[in-house]
């Protein structure tokens, strides 16, 4: 099954970064990553399969110690 999610960073701040994420034609939904307890966790709970690769990608990308503003995950 192909997956094909966005995710767009909504706010920074020192602290956190909010990101809107969406698959093709998807629910848009949010999350947050927190930089200093370095999680991310969804608004809504839901700790589905579009919420783990979506935080899977920025959670690769945080390695860096960056929060970009754009990212797309594709398997």
């Amino acid at each position: 099954m192909a997956m094909l999610v966005y995710l767009h960073k909504e706010e920074e701040t020192a602290t956190s970064a909010r990101y809107r994420f969406h698959t093709d034609g998807g629910t848009v939904r949010y999350l947050v990553l927190d930089k200093q307890a370095e999680t991310i966790l969804p608004d809504d709970g839901d700790l589905d399969g579009v919420f783990r690769a979506a935080a899977g990608k920025l959670a690769r990308a945080w390695v860096t110690g960056q929060a970009p503003e754009k990212l797309v995950y594709q398997a």
